[in-house]
This record gives structure tokens, sequence and C-alpha cells, in this order.
């Protein structure tokens, strides 16, 4: 039996929507961090509620790569595919996202009824040159199964991953455990076990092969979290008191991990009717003093347009998450996609001003509401947090967040800029109005409209003052643009080539340069925490680099350039182009990065 050690390796297991192959992750997850182990994750989930068991649309599953040192992204290739049956496998293979060495066991349970299916399949793996191992559920196990109701055969694959990776059998025993311990009658939870050491067991008699990461013991408390979680507990620890929101995939579970600790910290969870009225609450509560938040996808970002514009017009602070997924229109609801940038720069009418914070990984998603409360409250402008489905969904292993606890916006820690890249903004910026004060301020009064007003509030239609409310408007974002520091970059500050990106591609650009100086590719790297506005060094940066151009996960080609390329364009009159600017809904991967590098150089 051969154990190869290696210090990264990527696998997958597929199954049928509803069959537990996420909570199967889930629970890899825990044992691989209790055991020193990095991790980063990404669950595939199929946008249809119940989908036909054995169907394409049912493809649902966990992608789990490992290493010995911290993954900031999913990585490039599957070494291994763990399949229930051949027709998730069929769909799997579609994404071309395996490396020529991939191993695929296939559990060949259902052949005997579909045997044209699987030996189309079959065919195929070979075509591709793929080494598929074919293994039978033991009867035992099939006999739980069944006394199950047909549930509990993610546990069983669960065995046969933890022998192939070399994991302590019992400690994983102890998360299933953890995982399923209050949830399940005593008779019940054995069976789930037993098929757990069934799965391990037969690993180990049908699998020639082990694969090892190294361990490392960790200093501090630890914890595991994903992106839309530290969102939500970034939201408390910024002090926001008020959520409103209408439930839209990928952005629900803000809402629902709000809804289970808001209170505890005097918070209120309001499930609106709709994305309209959700927005009207959260711009309402602002109004009256209180810090208040909404959140969506794209098709709720559309919703809301024109609150955001009466919320620019009003001066009333508004904060605005939005979870981006694949689009037009309702789109791939669980596919990732870059794509929203133009809808939150020029989404609502006229010449609204905003200010647009992205998020590059699940730290920054704790962090980004402490700097979009301190930046909307200041300049009374509306603030946008962009993440997306990989951001939100992805698991990470973290030292405990460093606590806030903001009680207004002076509370705002030095760091907290220095992540986002951008400087204090100055006190005393002037406002459209004058008057602000929020409602029962005594001998206080405030005119709330989306009119044209002069200082004082009063309705005004005359051109000089409407062209000073553009202007003033546009100084506070000028603030911000001043405050901008250089964004954080990878590899030398000159070089033949700087590809630059914004969010979630922050760790595939990372991962990539440091393949590019593997390998002698003369490419740097660029990523914006602040999207809009850009700092006003930015055409300096580029001016350092023969060629300037983006990755991102939105579509453009050679006629019509990407958001953020087009964007860049605009700001710099530097002639940018996209490298990839692809919506497959899949994330970026850094050898891929590095082969467009490559041929571009050519």
């Amino acid at each position: 039996m051969s154990l190869e050690t290696r210090p990264v390796t990527r696998f997958e297991l597929l199954m049928d929507a509803g069959t537990g192959a996420q909570k199967a992750g889930d629970i890899l997850l825990g044992a691989f961090v209790a055991m020193g182990q990095y991790v980063y994750v990404e669950p595939m989930i199929p946008a249809e509620i119940s989908p036909p068991a054995r169907s394409r649309p049912a493809l649902s599953g966990v992608i789990i790569r490992l290493a010995d040192f911290d993954v900031t992204n999913i990585g490039n290739d599957t070494d291994l595919i763990l399949a229930a049956h051949e027709i998730v496998l069929d769909r799997r293979l579609d994404d071309n996202e395996f490396n020529p060495a991939c191993k695929i066991l296939l559990d060949m349970g259902d052949q005997e009824a579909n045997p044209d299916s699987y030996e189309m399949v079959l065919k195929r793996c070979t075509k591709l040159g793929l080494s598929v191992i074919p293994f039978n559920v033991d009867p035992e196990s099939q006999t739980i199964v069944k006394e199950l109701g047909g549930k509990g055969q993610n546990l069983h694959y669960l065995g046969m991953l933890s022998y192939i990776y070399n994991m302590d059998e019992e400690m994983v025993q102890k998360e299933i455990i953890k995982t399923f311990g209050k949830k399940l009658k005593e008779d019940i939870m054995a069976k789930n076990v037993a098929l757990y050491h069934n799965g391990y067991q037969l690993a180990k008699e049908k699998v020639f092969f082990r694969y090892e990461v190294q361990s490392h013991k960790r200093e501090g408390e630890q914890i595991l979290i994903d992106g839309n979680t530290s969102m939500s507990l970034g939201l408390i620890d910024a002090g926001i008191k008020l959520y409103s929101g209408y439930p839209i995939t990928p952005a629900s579970s803000i809402m629902h991990t709000l809804a289970k600790n808001f209170p505890a910290y005097g918070g209120v969870v309001h499930q609106a009717e709709d994305e309209i009225a959700a927005i009207g609450t959260a711009v309402g509560s602002y109004y009256a003093g209180m810090p208040a938040v909404t959140a969506t996808s794209g098709p709720g970002l559309s919703l809301k347009q024109e609150f955001i514009g009466f919320a620019t017009a009003a001066e009333i602070p508004l904060i605005l998450i939005d979870v981006q997924r694949s689009g037009p229109s309702t789109g791939m609801p669980t596919k990732t996609e870059q794509s929203d940038l133009l809808a939150a720069l020029c989404g609502s009418h006229g010449d609204y001003t905003k200010v647009v914070i992205s998020v590059s990984n699940i730290i920054d998603c704790f962090y980004a509401p402490h700097l979009a409360r301190y930046l909307t409250e200041k300049l009374r402008v509306p603030v946008f947090i962009l993440s997306d489905f990989q951001t939100a969904n992805s698991y990470k292993v973290l030292a405990k967040f460093r606590l806030v606890q903001m009680k207004n916006i002076e509370d705002i820690p030095d760091f907290i800029f220095d992540r986002f890249h951008m400087k204090r903004l100055p006190n005393n910026i002037e406002m459209v109005r004058t008057q602000q004060t929020a409602p029962g301020t005594e001998g206080g009064m405030r005119r709330i409209t989306g009119l044209s007003t002069d200082e004082n509030g009063k309705i005004s239609y005359f051109s000089d003052v409407h062209q000073r409310s553009h202007k003033v408007r546009n100084e506070k974002i000028h603030h911000v643009r001043r405050a901008l520091t250089v964004p954080e970059m990878f590899g030398k500050d000159t070089n033949e080539v700087l590809i630059v990106g914004w969010g979630s591609s922050r760790g595939a650009i990372e991962e990539a340069v440091t393949l590019c100086e593997k390998n002698g590719v003369p490419a740097s790297g660029m990523n914006f925490r602040v999207v809009y506005p850009l700092p006003l060094m930015l055409k300096e940066i580029f001016s350092k680099f023969k060629r300037v151009m983006t990755v991102e996960v939105a579509y453009g080609d050679m006629l019509k350039p990407s958001p953020l390329a087009l964007l860049l364009r605009s700001e710099t009159l530097t002639d940018i182009h996209p490298l990839i600017a692809e919506a497959t809904g899949r994330p970026l991967r850094p050898r891929i990065i590095m082969k467009k590098i490559q041929e571009v150089l050519k």
C-alpha cells in the first residue's frame, strides 16, 4: 500500500441533491482542521430546490483543497473524485477541472439498472485517460441504508475518503458524533457510525493508494467560518442594529445567522415582503439614527435602485451588501460571478454618488461592515459591499477576529483602514444640506425629499443650486479618492505584465504570481478592496508595466471589455484588456492565469 506525501491536493465528493454530500464535507473539514491541516472548501449546490435524483441538475457536492500551507483559493484541478453514480460524474467532467492523473472512485450500485449509461461514462473516462476504480457498497451497509430510509450513504463515502487521506478514524468519528449527536437517536447514530467504519474498511480493501498532507500545530484559538457568517458577525461588531432583507440566494444565510444571534446584541432582523420594502426599511432606520443594512443578490439589487438614488439625494446613510451570483435576471443562483460591478457603479439614475467596497476573503467579510458604516455615516452616501457566491460559501480556518465593538464611527481602529488600503477622511466634510438632524431632536428640523434642495433643505429648481448639489456630492467621493493608498500588490513593482482583479480574485492572483515567479514568467499582480473610487496614483503604477490586464469572473471579449477593464480604462486612459473574462460560474484558477500570461508573452 503506497502512502504519498503531498504539499497540496484537491478532491471532490459528488452525490445527488439532498443526500448529504455537503454535510460529509463539513465533517471532513472539521477533522482536517483538528488534525492541523489547511483547507479551502467550495460547495457545489444545485439551483433547483428538489431536482430529480439521478439527473444532471441534481449534482450536489463539495470540493476540498487540502494543504500543508495556508491556501487562499480552491486551486487548479482535482486529483480524486468520488462519485455516487455515473450521471453526476458525467456532469462534473463537463467542467474540465480534473488533472490528467485524476483518479475516480465510481459507485457501481446503479449499473445493473442503467448499463448503457454506465458504459457511456466509463468510455468517456477512458477516452480522457482517467483512471476509474469501480466499487460497490458492501451488503451490510446497503442493508443499513435501507433501514435508514435511503439515508446514510454519505457517511459510507466519508469513511472511504477518510482512509484515502490517512485520517485518524476515531477523530473523524468524534466529528460525526459532534455533528449529529443532538439530532439523532442513539440507535440511528450507531448505524451512521457503522456506515462510516464500513466505508473506511471498504477503501482499505479496494483502494491501493493513500495521500498524506503534513499537519501543523496552530498557535492560539482557531475558528472555522464561512464568508456569510463572517459578514453577519462583522455587522454585529460594527454596531449595526437593524437588518432588513428578503430571502435570496446566495445572500440569505446572512439573514439566517443574524436571526439566531442578533437579538442577543440588541439587533433586529426584519424579513420584508419584498426587496423594495427591505431597502426602504433600512433607509428609514438610518434616517431615525439607527445604523442599518440591507443585503441581496443580483435581481434584488435591480429592485433596490430607486431607493439607492433616494438615499443619495436625501443624504441618508445606507449600507447595501450584494452577494453576487451569475446573471442576468435569475441566471444561475448557485454559481459565482463578478458581474454586478457596473450595476453598483451606475445602477441608479442621474449622477448618484457611491462607494463600492469588495471583500477578497473571509477576514474582509468581517471588517468590511466597519468601514462601510464609517464611510456612509461620514459621507452620507450609499456604500456597497460586494461579495459573491464563492466568498460567501467558502470555509476557512482563522485565528479569532480582533473585536472592535463599535459604538460610533470614531471607534474604528487604524488596522481596518490599513486592511482596505486607505486613510481616515478629514473632518467637517461639506454636505448638500446643512441641517441633518434625526427625528425627535429638540429644536431640530429637517426636510426629507428626493427633490433638489438648497443648503437649507428648501426645494429648489434653480440651475446653480442643482449644480452645487452635484459638486458637493462628488467632492465627498473625491475625499475617498484622495484617502486611498496603493492597492495590494504581488510580485515586483515593475514587470512585463500586471494582472489586476478585485474581490474574490485575490487568492488566485496571489498564487498565480507565485507560480509565475517560480517558472520565470515576468508577471505581477494587483487586487482592489475599494473598487470605487479608485486611487489617484493608479495611472502612475500602471505606467511601470508593459501590459496591464484584468482577471475577473465576468464576461468580456475583444469588442466588449469586462466590467473591471472598462472601469480601469475610463479612469486611467490606459490600454487595458481582459486576460480572463469568463462567466462560467466557476472560480478563477491560478495555473490557468499563468498559462494565459505565457500565451500573451509569446
